[in-house]
């Protein structure tokens, strides 16, 4: 065993422990163990402005300034608007911020340790002992910011079993004859085929979208929405076919890679607040991630937060698993916007190609700032009192159980009936025949320690 104690070890060298031991180790001794090499990555970010710091603004650049939908059944009729939200949603510099975060962990005399595997850990009233390919390792506390594979998760047995998975690969590359109708600043959000229908990604089947990030160059990418991780054989196939051979991307019919991003991140389940003795979890570990898979955006929203409670913990000794989840409560929005976010990720895994395309043209009735709002946490109360009425016009009750797993809608719409009118409520309870849900049982309060999940 080295002899060196440190406060923190982070298992994970991706965005989330990273920012996380860039906070800490300003206060006090952090090891980093990461797999491959710190500051890498294969994923590819874009985040609402509002969640840039002094530290991560001049690692942004441009960004999504207009929407677009086209699905094979609207027939060209293409849904398409301004973001109305911000003025744009900056793309992040990701490698160059990645190894900002490694220069800073290591300047202020802390440890990250590349080609690193994390092999087990043990915990007992002082510590935590960690076993590496590298060696043991004694520390304070473990934080798992290993991903989305998490061996930490699986060694405890934590559920996940309600988790619905994107699946995403894709490449940024440059157009050598142009970008064509296409402009800078387009993020195409859903494209769909003719081949993807009756199914849905639940069944399997790939969305396509892409963001323009100059004259020149996209990002481009497929990506699934299941209850299965899809293998990168598969996805890499899919996406080849796709950009080369289909009739509507022939803008990337002749595109020239540079680099290829894929990866896998929960959703379904937002924010899961976990913890145990001397353990912490974050990013895609403790599900930091949003429905449209905004996990970039929760990390840079959260890791000074997060840090900040850390410390504490560690300052007052309280590193038990109550002590870790009553300082490490994230920054989050109202219950009932968490409760949309995870009606809408069944939603969008669930409904056909065909109901997808009745729920994207209700954006012509329903001001599209709201979808703009639905996936960055900010739809007010108002707002979705407002768009009720507007998607029950379009799909029935029974319809929406039919799409929405019955075990979920009827879970959540009972959480969330204290913004429901009693009418709807009562329609719901009778079909599903369910008792009233409690007055204790009030929903997704993660202000309240004793309403977290998995305590």
């Amino acid at each position: 065993m080295h002899e060196d104690v440190f406060d923190v070890v982070i298992v994970g060298g991706g965005p989330a422990g990273l920012s996380i031991g860039s906070e800490l180790s300003a206060r006090c001794r952090v090891l980093v163990l990461e797999k491959g090499i710190a500051g890498t990555t294969d994923r590819f970010w874009f985040v609402p402005p509002e969640v840039l710091d002094e530290v991560t603004r001049p690692f942004s650049y441009g960004g999504v300034t207009r929407f677009l939908t086209r699905t094979y059944s609207m027939n060209g009729d293409d849904l398409a608007w301004k973001a109305k939200l911000y003025d744009s949603y900056p793309y992040i510099k990701d490698r160059e911020l990645l190894t900002h975060w490694v220069g800073v962990i290591r300047n202020n005399g802390s440890n990250v340790l590349d080609n690193c595997l994390y092999l087990d850990h043990e915990t007992d009233d002082s510590g935590v002992t960690v076993t590496s390919s590298l060696g043991t390792f004694r520390g304070r506390l473990l934080i798992d910011a290993s991903g989305y594979n998490s061996s930490i998760i699986k060694k405890y047995a934590i559920d996940q079993s309600e988790f619905y998975w994107w699946s995403v690969y894709g490449a940024v590359g440059e157009h050598p004859d142009g970008i064509g109708d296409m402009q800078v600043g387009d993020y195409m959000m859903w494209q769909t085929f003719k081949d993807a229908d009756p199914g849905s990604l639940a069944d399997g089947k790939p969305v396509f979208e892409y963001e323009i990030l100059d004259e020149k160059s996209s990002y481009s990418l497929i990506l699934y929405l299941c209850k299965e991780k899809i293998d990168l054989e598969t996805m890499k196939a899919e996406y080849t076919r796709i950009i080369s051979s289909e009739e509507t991307t022939k803008e990337f019919h002749n595109l020239k890679v540079s680099s290829f991003r894929y990866g896998w991140y929960p959703s379904g389940a937002l924010s899961q607040q976990i913890a145990e003795d001397r353990v912490a979890f974050a990013g895609d570990s403790g599900c930091w991630t949003t429905p449209c898979g905004w996990g970039m955006t929760f990390i840079l929203n959260n890791y000074r937060h997060f840090a900040k409670g850390i410390l504490t913990c560690l300052a007052n000794g309280t590193l038990d698993k109550q002590g870790i989840l009553r300082a490490s409560l994230y920054r989050t929005h109202d219950k009932y916007e968490i409760m949309m976010n995870v009606i809408a990720t069944h939603f969008l895994a669930n409904a056909t190609t065909v109901e997808l395309d009745r729920f994207i043209k209700l954006f012509r009735i329903i001001d599209p700032i709201l979808c703009e709002k639905v996936f960055t946490l900010k739809l007010s109360k108002a707002e979705l009192m407002g768009m009720l009425p507007v998607i029950l016009e379009e799909f029935s009750i029974t319809e929406l159980c039919r799409i929405i797993p019955a075990v979920g809608v009827k879970n959540l719409l009972l959480e969330g009936g204290y913004c429901i009118e009693d009418i709807l409520l009562d329609s719901i309870k009778a079909l599903f025949n369910s008792d009233s849900a409690t007055e204790e049982d009030d929903g997704f309060d993660f202000d309240d320690p004793k309403r977290v999940l998995n305590v």
